[in-house]
């Protein structure tokens, strides 16, 4: 036995010696040309080591070399896809006769990593095989066929997998297609990986800076060989930088596909600045797109993802909700719901036009002469619609709000259904309430082919129209209890084109109310009182009923009725929707006494009021009674009151 031990010790002592001595005695070089011909031979690209180099066996395997380099394919951008202008290795080389993989340092210094797409679409970091042997060439022994390896496994030597000391100093990192141009570049990449044990947990922490702004990476996995074997384990990553910040705190599996289950936490001071730092401006109008915080559940299974329990804040907007998400097709599809407390668009909207047209000879008093044309650049925009967005995901989400501004328009409690299929977007308003009324609509928004094409459907009753034309159009002559209904298609590439090609019909029923700023009733009944200084400047009526049609922008009313307690009117005439203006005619029904036809013309916002002598209703010589009443009185008011008659007489 003695003999035995004696001769053991032996054999270790020499194998020790021959550990340090035998890297002394072979050639280092040659240790760099086997490396260099088994990188060749696997990956199909020359290793180049220029430095010095390395090599020892005891107490641990480790390999030291300077100034590497691995080539890239040929037709690349860089010549070469990885240098280090250092890289230091140890593995523990007694662990490694029982399977296990300790390492116990690997230091990168200064790694610049070129990771590049050629114009066929193929990646560098897709390796291929050494080419076989020319044509005549004997050819290697092929070995008998074997039964497939079974799959790796935490009982292989990864089970025994420690990382000691693993860090990556002064990195970088750079992408580059060559198919579209797309760039970028991490700079002052560090790195450093600790674990111990696939039991233990597995922490990595670093940092780099993309575009001047440095982030900070953290990762803590709590049981590798769970995650390793497709089991879950406990994981946290964090990401926190000026631009964004992230965090996630819940399970992660790595099987097939990788599956993560938590809580996560994004938050973004301003997304015009996320964007314009990414590379990727915003092209969005408006003034919107600012502080961002997302947190919810979320789990994630490959190209799928859900998002519960969600709140979400984005400017001035609050909302809960969920949204499930996948990747798998040609296009992202997107589903969920969403409540939102108030939803104002004005802050995602282009500055409003001044819709404002060249201003009239006459003002909105009675007696006002014919109004300027329109200026063709004011009102509708001009600015193309994009409506590329529409095309870039199918989406099928249902919106709730407590509150909607849209410019001055302010909606109350609404239900959308938003519908987004291959660039055709509907929504579905089931529930409306506007200005104390309520309603039910439909938009079509069809961005599928060359043109823009919008359809709209909508019928509201009971809606206050004083509070609405105000906000919609400036307006607030009309009050009334309104009820109406519309449908209405276009197309355009602008908003200007849109509504000079609309086309529909609709019909309106208002009731109990009144036109401020002039006084039909009084206009109708008598000449020359009609247009006393002093007159009133209000129309009651009880009911106000028409129905219309809308051809290439131009809306037209052959039916309109005017129940006053007064005196009954029809009316008729059109609305140039492009252009803004109106241009209509009021007929009085009185028995037995004169009347005059009233004229509305010009723009919608500055409308002139003129007596229709051609139409007179009744008899002249009550007219010509009434007139000269009307004259005595007028003249009383001095020149400017007869001034104001002949205007009015004349129509100018």
């Amino acid at each position: 036995m003695k003999k035995l031990l004696i001769g053991i010790a032996v054999i270790v002592v020499l194998v020790i010696a021959a550990a340090i001595i035998v890297p002394f005695l072979i050639p280092v070089d040659t240790y760099k040309r086997e490396l260099v011909a088994a990188v060749k031979q696997s990956t199909g690209r020359d290793l180049k080591i220029n430095g010095k180099t390395s090599f020892s066996l005891f107490p641990n395997l480790a390999v030291e070399a300077d100034d590497v380099a691995l080539s890239n394919p040929p037709g690349a951008a860089n010549p070469n896809m990885a240098t280090f202008s250092a890289l230091q290795m140890q593995l523990k080389l007694l662990p490694l006769l029982s399977r296990r993989v300790e390492l116990d340092k690997l230091v990168l210094v200064n790694p610049v990593i070129a990771l590049e797409v050629a114009k066929d679409g193929k990646p560098n970091w897709q390796f291929a095989a050494a080419a076989p042997p020319a044509a005549g060439a004997p050819a290697a022994p092929q070995p008998a066929p074997q039964a497939a390896a079974p799959p790796a496994s935490s009982s292989g030597m990864l089970s025994g997998l420690s990382l000691a000391d693993v860090r990556l100093e002064n990195g970088k990192v750079s992408y580059l297609d060559q198919r579209s141009g797309q760039s970028l570049s991490l700079d002052q990449i560090t790195m450093k990986v600790s674990l111990p044990n696939l039991d233990s947990p597995l922490t990595a922490d670093g940092s780099a800076v993309y575009r001047g702004e440095k982030l900070a990476l953290s990762v803590n996995l709590a049981n590798p060989r769970a995650f390793l074997g497709g089991k879950s384990s406990a994981a946290k990553l964090g990401l926190q930088s000026t631009p964004i910040a992230f965090s996630f705190n819940g399970t992660a599996a790595g099987s097939t596909p990788p599956k993560l289950d938590g809580a996560v936490d994004l938050n973004i001071p301003s997304l015009r600045n996320l964007a314009q730092w990414a590379g990727t401006p915003l092209q969005a109008p408006g003034t919107g797109f600012g502080p961002l915080a997302i947190s919810g559940k979320a789990s994630v299974a490959g190209p799928k993802i859900t998002f519960t329990d969600a709140k979400l804040s984005l400017d001035q907007i609050n909302a809960t909700g969920e949204v499930a998400l996948d990747s798998a097709g040609a296009r992202p599809s997107v589903k969920g719901t969403l409540a939102v407390d108030k939803l104002d668009l004005n802050p995602y909207l282009p500055p409003e036009t001044s819709g404002k047209p060249a201003a009239s000879s006459g003002g909105g008093a009675p007696g006002g002469g014919p109004a300027a044309p329109a200026a063709k650049s004011a009102g509708w925009s001009d600015q193309p619609i994009d409506v590329a967005p529409l095309k870039s995901a199918d989406v099928d989400f249902a919106l709730s709000c407590n509150s909607l501004v849209y410019r001055k328009i302010q909606v109350g409690r609404s239900a959308l259904g938003l519908h987004l299929v291959n660039g055709r977007l509907e929504a579905d308003l089931t529930q409306l309430q506007l200005y104390q009324g309520t309603g039910k609509g439909k938009v079509v928004l069809d961005g599928s082919g060359a043109v823009p094409g919008i359809e709209a459907d909508f019928d509201l009753s009971r809606v206050q129209m004083e509070p609405l034309l105000k906000a919609a159009a400036g307006s607030d002559r009309l009050i009334a209890d309104g009820a109406f209904t519309i449908a209405v298609t276009g197309h355009g590439k602008s908003e200007r084109d849109i509504v000079g090609t609309l086309d529909g019909k609709g019909n309106f029923n208002l009731a109990n109310g009144k036109i401020k700023g002039v006084n039909l009733v009084a206009m109708v009944k008598n000449i020359g009182s009609a247009f006393q200084a002093g007159a009133s400047d209000e129309t009651d009526f009880g009911s106000l009923t028409g129905t219309y049609t809308i051809q290439n922008g131009i809306l037209r009313n052959n039916d309109l009725q005017l129940k006053s307690g007064e005196v009954p009117m029809t009316g008729a005439g059109t609305v140039d929707l492009p252009r803004r203006t109106v241009d209509y005619k009021l007929t009085p029904r009185l028995a037995g006494a004169v009347a005059v036809p009233v004229i509305v013309k010009g723009p919608w916002d500055d409308l002139s009021y003129q007596p229709d002598l051609a139409g007179i209703v009744g008899n002249p010589a009550q007219l010509l009674k009434g007139g000269a009443q009307g004259i005595g009185n007028t003249l009383q008011g001095g020149p400017a009151g007869a001034q104001q008659l002949l205007k009015g007489l004349l129509g100018k």
